[in-house]
């Protein structure tokens, strides 16, 4: 073993938190310098009829940690706010680098994943959610970087152009 470098050992692994600790067990992690990585997304959830804007785990209840399986395996499933490292009955089961990176590379130092764009011009789309909630439209255009799309409804058999929330609308098939 000699002549290894100390960061040869360590493998990320997927950590699953408890219910809403997944910034906990990162802060937790990195105060006993181990390497936390917590993806995040930007978006907005419909409450009461508003837009709430929201910045929440890209993976709800779980996070990526780097560490020595052998020197650091206890620390980590012991970490307030854990729950345990994903892998199999013979132990934990170490994620590819790239997985991790690919996704840090989308991600800014905010650690906030940039979504590729998802709709293009004439797509069919769904309302999710408030007044026009489930009525289907085509997608025109993205308006602006703050999330506001044009999409054309057809109602009564013309095409109204209405601006809407991206995080209001889905694809449909």
């Amino acid at each position: 073993m000699s002549g290894m470098n100390e960061n040869e050992l360590k493998l990320w692994y997927v950590v699953q938190t408890k219910a809403g600790n997944e910034h906990r067990v990162q802060t937790h992690l990195l105060n006993q310098e181990i390497d936390a990585f917590l993806p995040l997304l930007d978006t907005f959830q419909c409450s009461n009829g508003k837009m709430i804007h929201r910045i929440k785990p890209f993976f709800p209840n779980y996070l990526f940690a780097r560490f020595d399986l052998k020197r650091h395996y206890l620390k980590v499933k012991w970490t307030r706010g854990v729950s345990r490292v994903l892998g199999t009955g013979r132990g934990p089961i170490p994620i590819s680098e790239r997985v991790v990176q690919s996704i840090k590379e989308r991600s800014g130092e905010d650690h906030i994943v940039k979504l590729e764009e998802q709709w293009k011009e004439g797509d069919a789309i769904q309302i999710t959610s408030g007044p026009l909630k489930d009525l289907v439209g085509v997608f025109h255009t993205k308006m602006s970087d703050s999330g506001r799309v044009k999409i054309l409804l057809s109602l009564i058999g013309v095409d109204i152009p209405v601006q809407i929330s991206q995080w209001q609308i889905k694809k449909v098939a």
